[in-house]
């Protein structure tokens, strides 16, 4: 029997923000340990003791008794009593009536960080944006700041009176309101929440809006059977769903008012300055002026306002870096790196960066923005407001059962000929998670593994033939960008739609992981075209066929300052003439922008080089030249020639007029 699976290794690396604020300035936030269970700490304090009967009759108190590491939000009596006549139950005993609305009331406020194998969530850790954990209905809890400063707020709505209780089985907040999810589906959501009124009126006219009623595919159905020849067929599963989500990221009513719409008309002939070739179509033809606007505002993946950019500051995904050195010495001019957002609308993509604003607690997106956020003179974006488009975030974060809308503080349009200066003036890495929002919107990325069944992705397909299966790697102890990567076993065939991209000529690589003991024999093709000669995932890049050296000079991040390795060639002090000779032979050393923790343990695949490009198991290969004439998506096959694993992690672009000065990150 044969199988038809794909390996997403998802390593999204759960490591908490340091919170805006020292501990002591947060409300009445304290840390507490005891040999208490939370189920102990419950029934000690009378003033929990309606959650708690909550808890029992949900069949959940007895989770909070044994071991696991449970974040656990807990209102008191009196915030019970206020949700139980909100709700129209009259009487708290009549609440407790109603088994199934206790139990999704009482699983919104609990966490399991156990099965994720996350722990607990402490206030430390939090920031402005999702809990990355969803809750145990599988929905998102969103942390801010509360407006005046002094403690942390969940969901906008319930504020954390006294946080960090940790017991033995996790930790407990305790909070002044009962916390409850939306269960409109987002279509219903955007005309509903008060703020996107003119866009409810475009959805139902431009058809979109069924697209956002989806909520799960009922003719999936999870496999039970494991392909027999996966060696790690015992830590991998099966999605157990396929559910639909969304984003939309809208301007309120109150901003289109500023651009001069007030009416569908106004929307429309807004519309029709960016996309004129769809001003005679009907409103409802996805080519049509109106329908493009709008579907360039919808994603087919749910983010929250921390996952739209993952670079975790600048272009580095070590979080043990030192701040001010990363900022002196990965800013670059001219080859900055963003993220890139693909929306409904075909044929389009959002350039995205994060930036800065003055002393804000964190980050916010910054979209389709032509200037550089690594450039110095752009580091604190905030006299530049006004003339940027990012996050609302007083209408953000807006969740409901199948999506999440985030408000705009200007315009989001795809003006193509401002986002080809954008993307053909620069190289651009994409991560190849990107093309794939069944990923995210189904929990697969994650801290586990996954096989994923043939049709799962709509832009993954695999041939009759193919043998397609899963791992998981673990929490970044490799060199993998953003801590994830897909991977293949076995003999197969398969198609990977990636972009679009912007009409121009460009050098197409992707960064791949050696194994000397299980990868194979694969051969690549772009848009049908073979990329070379087949190439052997099993020689490490110094193999005498690739030609890989250390370095004299590394980068060291320990004090921080730059150390001499000493096992380089002192006549090529940063490496450069080896950069040249990898390259005519269609190899690249991985950029030194990102790292893992394999990389700073003495002993371990090199002890402490910091960097990827110092991970002769971490390389590049060149697929080619390619050029285009328009924007348009491409397909990346990759084909095995010899049975064993084949491992992608991204895929590169750089215009090649900008190969000669290209840099190292």
């Amino acid at each position: 029997m044969r199988f038809k699976y794909l390996s997403c290794i998802a390593v999204m690396v759960l490591t908490g923000f340091t919170a805006c604020q020292d501990s002591d300035d947060v409300g009445e936030n304290y840390t507490t340990f005891t040999g208490e269970t939370i189920s102990d700490f419950l029934e000690n304090n009378a003033e929990y003791s309606d959650f708690t009967e909550a808890l029992k009759t949900a069949n959940a108190f007895s989770l909070l008794e044994s071991y696991g590491a449970y974040t656990c939000f807990v209102p008191d009596n009196e915030a019970m009593e206020a949700y139980v006549r909100e709700q129209g139950y009259g009487t708290f005993e009549h609440f407790l009536d109603s088994v199934e609305a206790v139990k999704e009331m009482v699983f919104y406020h609990l966490i399991d960080g156990e099965s994720g194998g996350v722990g607990n969530y402490e206030t430390a850790g939090f920031e402005n944006g999702a809990i990355e954990t969803k809750n145990m209905l599988g929905r998102y809890l969103y942390t801010s700041i509360a407006p005046d400063g002094a403690a942390w707020m969940i969901n906008s709505t319930a504020r954390i009176i006294s946080g960090d209780h940790i017991k033995v089985n996790g930790v407990v907040h305790l909070v002044d309101k009962v916390l409850a999810g939306n269960t409109d589906l987002l279509a219903d959501y955007i005309e509903s929440e008060g703020h996107f009124k003119l866009y409810g009126e475009a959805l139902h006219a431009t058809g979109w809006r069924d697209s956002l009623m989806l909520l799960d595919d009922e003719t999936y159905v999870q496999a039970t059977t494991k392909p027999s020849n996966d060696p790690y067929s015992s830590t991998c599963y099966f999605p157990a769903a396929k559910k639909f989500r969304y984003t939309a990221l809208l301007e309120t009513d109150s901003v289109l008012a500023l651009n001069g719409i007030h009416t569908l008309d106004d929307m429309r002939e807004y519309a029709e300055r960016y996309y004129p070739e769809g001003a005679d179509l009907p409103d409802d033809d996805k080519r049509s002026s109106l329908s493009r606007f709008v579907g360039y505002h919808l994603l087919p993946v749910m983010l929250t306002s921390n996952q739209i950019v993952n670079t975790r500051d600048l272009v580095i995904t070590q979080t043990w870096m030192d701040e001010d050195w990363r900022r002196e010495n990965y800013r670059d001019g001219r080859f900055w790196l963003e993220q890139y957002l693909v929306p409904m609308a075909d044929e389009s993509i959002i350039t995205v960066q994060a930036f800065q604003w003055g002393d804000q607690p964190a980050q916010k997106p910054v979209f389709n923005d032509e200037r550089n956020c690594y450039d110095p003179k752009y580091t604190n974006m905030a006299e530049e407001e006004e003339d940027v488009v990012t996050l609302d975030m007083a209408h953000s974060n807006l969740d409901c059962q199948n999506g999440v809308i985030h408000a705009l503080t200007g315009m989001l349009v795809y003006d193509k000929d401002k986002i080809g200066r954008i993307m053909r003036g620069k190289r651009f890495r994409m991560d190849f998670t990107t093309f794939f929002p069944e990923l995210r919107n189904n929990d697969i990325i994650s801290n586990k593994c996954y096989y994923i069944p043939e049709g799962y992705c709509k832009k993954l397909r695999y041939e009759e033939s193919s043998n397609v299966f899963a791992k998981y790697v673990g929490d970044n102890m490799h060199s993998d960008y953003l801590h994830d990567f897909m991977e293949m076993w076995g003999m197969f065939d398969v198609s990977i739609t990636v972009g679009p991209i912007p009409e121009g000529s460009y050098e197409v690589r992707i960064g791949y992981r050696v194994n000397t003991n299980h990868r194979g024999i694969t051969q690549f093709y772009f848009d049908g075209v073979p990329c070379g000669i087949p190439i052997d995932m099993r020689l490490k890049g110094t193999d005498a066929s690739i030609g890989w050296e250390q370095a004299y000079v590394y980068t060291q991040v320990n004090n921080p300052y730059i150390g001499s390795w000493g096992e380089g060639n002192p006549d090529d002090y940063y490496g450069y003439e080896n950069d040249k000779s990898l390259h005519n032979r269609n190899f690249m050393k991985a950029p030194d922008s990102f790292g893992s923790k394999e990389l700073l343990i003495s002993g371990v695949t090199g002890g402490v080089k910091a960097s990827a490009r110092n991970d002769p198991y971490a390389l590049r290969k060149v697929l080619g030249i390619f050029s285009w004439p328009e924007m348009a998506t491409h397909e990346f096959r990759v084909v095995q020639m010899l049975d064993g694993s084949c491992h992608f992690d991204y895929i590169e672009f750089i215009p090649t007029n900008l190969l000669e000065d290209e840099d190292t990150h």
